[in-house]
């Protein structure tokens, strides 16, 4: 399963692309930086070692047996349900109910090699507080606490809105036995201030919950009183739609922002304020 980078020609171009950036990214004076330079090049190079794989397959199996099941829940999205949704901020606040597989569900859950991206950036940075946006059924979830295990330290809070998910998402961690994780059920407008207010100061954010241009600037917004100095804050899909690419863009140009690493995918910022000069990055993964 790790060796997924070299069977994939586009993904091979990608690598090698990345590798022409990432010395910069290594040889940053700033240490948050370098830091996750050294993350992304353990990544891309799947540089994991035996004790990391036997935990990351443990959790692959978990998905895989999610992926095969065809248990039937109530579902609540939040959300947008797809680029171009016309769904109302009043639908998104109440939430748009319906009956979905956990194996659909378990679908949207973010793939090995970006997960791999995720647990690196745990490893390298050695956070001691976690938060997460969009537990879904505890795949990246447990990546995350996977990694912190590791690191002997650290615990996580991960948010889903819809109950019965939340509840596969406990499983999920239950079964790999991740008690340093806690799921918070309920939608992120009601339940993100007060969980980022009780385990202040965050270290790592992950932010993969309501794709719209305004929750993510919102929820954003919403973190930085409760954030550690030059905290690390990751957000998934920044180029799902033009919201989301414009979101990102704005908190790239934040004068907030330290530094800002661009994947296409995924975007990562360093926090921090007052820095002479914006150190940023692109590697189109």
């Amino acid at each position: 399963m790790f060796d997924r980078l070299l069977k994939n020609p586009l993904q091979q171009l990608r690598t090698y692309q990345a590798r022409s950036v990432l010395p910069r990214l290594l040889g940053h004076d700033d240490p948050k930086v370098k830091t996750i330079g050294a993350a992304l090049d353990e990544a891309i190079s799947n540089i994991i070692p035996p004790d990391e794989q036997k935990l990351l397959l443990d959790i692959e199996q978990r998905r895989s047996i999610l992926l095969k099941s065809d248990q039937k829940i109530a579902a609540i999205d939040y959300g947008v349900d797809a680029p171009g949704s016309t769904r109302t901020k009043e639908e998104m606040q109440r939430g748009v109910p319906s009956t979905r597989t956990v194996s659909a569900i378990c679908k949207a859950s973010m793939s090995v090699f970006w997960l791999t991206i995720v647990f690196k950036l745990i490893r390298k940075l050695k956070p001691a507080s976690c938060v997460e946006l969009g537990a879904c059924v505890g795949i990246s979830a447990a990546y995350q606490a996977a990694a912190l295990k590791m690191n002997g330290g650290g615990k996580l809070i991960t948010l889903e809105g819809s109950p019965e998910t939340a509840n596969i998402a406990r499983e999920t961690l239950r079964n790999l036995n991740y008690s340093h994780t806690t799921v918070v059920t309920g939608p992120f407008h009601e339940t993100l201030k007060g969980t980022l207010e009780s385990v202040k100061p965050i270290d790592f954010f992950l932010n993969d919950g309501h794709h719209d241009h305004d929750a993510v600037i919102q929820y954003f917004e919403q973190s930085l009183p409760n954030l550690a100095p030059e905290a690390v804050i990751a957000f998934d899909d920044i180029s799902w739609s033009p919201g989301m690419r414009k979101a990102w863009t704005e908190i790239e140009e934040d004068p907030r922002v330290a530094a800002s690493i661009d994947l296409q995918r995924i975007g990562i910022v360093v926090m921090g304020s007052g820095r002479a000069r914006k150190a940023k990055f692109r590697i189109p993964l």
